[in-house]
């Protein structure tokens, strides 16, 4: 009777295994096959007959055999409580998992092989990875990071542009990411293996821009001592960035025009004509038309110059990107000064969030790395930040001065002295440190603000 209730029992069982979607193969403990159900028939393509009596090695290729005997003497050994490998086959995937089974004593009973039709999840992988991917795609660019409605545009043109050779003009703000968007398409050109080199404009003196630009011939001026290659030569098969385009002097304006027609450069003190061949990418935060119309920049050079243009909009008009740039800064700089990983509060967050930006991208750089560097724990709050965050408007507020009839070494003009240099203090921190932003919102020249800088180092005081 017990023998009649066990084979009854193993009965049962095989229906149950014969029913299931899965394909299972089951081999003894001499690796004889000695069970397939339908399943496993349907996910091979064989014929169980065909396999029944036959050893488990003889379903797998030569090639495959040495691995997955080893496989086999894993499991029985112990060493190995399952093995997992993919199987494709007939436009489907399939898991296939290999099991030790063992008797109630531990002794090796045999393997059973078990296939699952995993298809639908891997093409959920793929589809997943193809959807994030293209997200990516659509938040970033080169070192740009935006998932704002506004930024689209300026990615679109960049990716579009990238390939060819037309000279691009951006504009935008200061601190808006001007040479991030000049990095990015070189990076995406056929001259990425090139050389990017950046002229600032501004920051060269009128006397030294030109031989900045075109270099100049051993002798060519008191301190030539030996000839030099300019910008445009170091440029050559690359691109030349040219930042702050609209504080070059008139006349360096006219030889770039002549550069940029003729594809040729002629060094100072020199007489032979060199061929560059470079991309142009300028930018600015001026309104060149405009100084078009005032007579402070060549109509001819800003037709040649704006080709293509770029324009960025300030961090104002984008809210949808500051924590998105902000985890990134937080995350770069703590990785730079050896922290741990900070974690933006919640009241920091909103801080950011309702803050102006007068300097744009660069000033939330900024201000994260001073928050960074001063924070005390593993969360970054609202304490961290600047204190002009806490008014969330990015001007600064600026009192009206006293009246300043009064003569140079009074004690009035000491005091208005005093209140010139808190106004420059708090223009300066809330553009970032940009000289050239401070200078817009305390409406005076980048020239004049350098000058009243280098006055207040000498301890010079202007009534």
């Amino acid at each position: 009777m017990q023998q009649m209730g066990n084979h009854a029992d193993a009965l049962v069982c095989w229906e149950i295994v014969a029913s299931m979607g899965e394909g299972i193969i089951f081999a003894d403990h001499e690796n004889r096959i000695v069970l397939v159900n339908q399943a496993a028939e349907q996910i091979r393509g064989i014929k169980a007959a065909n396999f029944l009596g036959r050893h488990l090695l003889e379903m797998h290729s030569p090639l495959a055999r040495e691995r997955i005997g080893g496989i086999l003497e894993a499991l029985r050994s112990g060493q190995l409580a399952s093995h997992t490998r993919p199987l494709r086959t007939k436009g489907k995937v399939y898991e296939n998992v290999y099991y030790p089974v063992r008797d109630p004593g531990g002794s090796f009973v045999g393997t059973v092989m078990l296939s699952r039709d995993i298809t639908e999840k891997e093409q959920l992988k793929v589809e997943n990875s193809v959807l994030r991917e293209r997200i990516q795609s659509e938040q970033s660019c080169g070192e740009l990071v935006a998932r704002s409605a506004a930024m689209q545009p300026v990615f679109q043109v960049i990716r579009a542009t990238a390939p060819l050779d037309s000279t691009i003009l951006i504009g935008g703000e200061s601190g808006t990411g001007k040479e991030l968007v000049a990095r990015a398409i070189h990076q995406l050109s056929r001259r990425s293996g090139g050389p990017l080199i950046k002229v600032n404009c501004a920051a060269l003196p009128e006397n030294l821009l030109e031989s900045e630009l075109f270099g100049y011939e051993k002798g060519a001026f008191t301190g030539a001592v030996r000839e030099r290659k300019g910008k445009f030569e170091q440029a050559h098969k690359g691109t030349i960035f040219l930042d702050e385009i609209g504080e070059m002097p008139l006349a360096a304006q006219a030889k770039l025009l002549r550069v940029l027609q003729e594809k040729t450069v002629e060094r100072i003190g020199g007489t032979k004509e060199i061929t560059v061949e470079v991309r142009v990418i300028a930018a600015t935060n001026r309104d060149l038309a405009r100084e078009v119309s005032l007579g402070n920049f060549r109509q001819d050079l800003y037709y040649r110059l704006n080709v293509i243009p770029v324009q960025l909009p300030p961090l104002r008009e984008r809210r949808e990107d500051i924590l998105p740039l902000a985890e990134r800064f937080v995350a770069g700089f703590a990785a730079q000064m050896g922290r741990p990983a900070l974690e933006l509060t919640p009241q920091a967050q909103r801080m950011l969030t309702l803050y102006d930006y007068p300097g744009n991208v660069r000033e939330l750089k900024n201000a994260l790395e001073r928050a960074v560097a001063l924070c005390s724990g593993t969360q970054l709050g609202e304490g961290d930040l600047p204190a002009v965050f806490a008014g969330g408007s990015g001007a600064p507020e600026l009192p009206q001065p006293p009246h300043s009839g009064t003569k140079p070494g009074s004690p009035l003009a000491a005091h208005l002295s005093g209140y010139q240099d808190r106004l420059i203090d708090e223009a300066l921190e809330s553009a970032g440190n940009n000289r050239s932003e401070a200078a817009r919102l305390l409406g005076i020249s980048r020239k004049t603000l350098w000058k009243k800088l280098k006055q207040r180092e000498a301890g010079v005081t202007e009534g």
